[in-house]
């Protein structure tokens, strides 16, 4: 039995709407909990971060786990000196004409999984 095959038919992941409401969620951090309930739409809505959850398919109201996007950068001023923040250019092999101060990325900045739920690790 393919277990990757199996959890993505019980299971979806969507972005959470601004007209999405998750009124119960307990992953055993309230300032997690109140993110989720209270404060991703107005992320959202601020443009500060995108909320998705993980639901089950014969219940999608109930969100299982979820975690927030931001966009983000990697700047020269993430390192203690100008030497490591150039070994990080260097061994992600920028072309030299993207020699850049800092760099876009993707924050993780919420991560939330429901407490009486348990995952197989793929």
């Amino acid at each position: 039995m393919n277990k990757t095959k199996d959890f993505y038919s019980e299971y979806h992941v969507h972005r959470l709407l601004e007209s999405e409401l998750v009124t119960h969620f307990d992953c055993g951090d309230d300032d997690l909990n109140e993110f989720i309930i209270k404060d991703a739409r107005l992320y959202r809505q601020a443009l500060l971060a995108v909320t998705y959850v993980l639901a089950k398919h014969n219940n999608p109201n109930h969100v299982v786990a979820f975690f927030s996007l931001a966009n983000d950068r990697v700047s020269m001023s993430d390192f203690e000196n100008k030497t490591d923040f150039n070994r990080f250019r260097k061994h992600r092999h920028f072309p030299q004409e993207k020699r850049l101060k800092s760099y876009p990325a993707v924050k993780i900045c919420r991560l939330g999984v429901f407490c009486t739920y348990s995952f197989v690790v793929f």
